[in-house]
């Protein structure tokens, strides 16, 4: 993978952004890698976010306690969904986000443990009334390559 620093200027407008969207500010030297047709954006080292959508990692969510909508899912559900099933809706047993489609969802286990990122395609009225069908997409998950590489790149946090 190719990989260089940001500049300053660009750098501030990363930052600037990850603000907007998520609400966290965040320090650090920032590293771009590009893969095939895909961008990852390392934080002092850690894979921290992915794609143009800047999309955090599970690393990044779990080193900074990164709080973001989420359903919780049945440990029916957990064992598909960490290798990479999408996520049906009978799996959901609480919904703790107003999850409208196209929106990004942390999906986490009944102990609160982060899972996946997901990408929503069904909104949240919906599910509940027809309680059937795919609710969103899986994007990441526990053990994916995304993981592998968050714990290649030197992370020092244990996740």
């Amino acid at each position: 993978m190719q990989r260089h620093f940001l500049s300053e200027k660009d750098s501030k407008k990363l930052i600037s952004e990850i603000k907007n969207k998520y609400g966290i500010n965040i320090e650090g030297r920032i590293e771009i890698g590009k893969e095939k047709k895909e961008v990852y954006y390392f934080i002092d080292g850690l894979l921290s976010f992915f794609s143009e959508e800047l999309i955090p990692t599970l690393c990044f969510i779990r080193k900074y306690n990164l709080q973001l909508p989420s359903v919780t899912v049945d440990e029916g559900a957990v064992k598909h969904i960490i290798n990479g099933a999408d996520l049906f809706v009978p799996g959901i047993v609480e919904y703790n986000c107003n999850c409208k489609e196209g929106d990004i969802v942390l999906v986490k286990t009944k102990t609160n443990i982060p899972i996946a990122i997901i990408k929503v395609i069904m909104d949240k009225e919906r599910a509940l009334s027809e309680k059937k069908g795919k609710f969103g997409i899986n994007l990441h998950y526990i053990n994916d390559k995304i993981w592998e590489m968050c714990n290649e790149r030197g992370s020092s946090s244990n996740v």
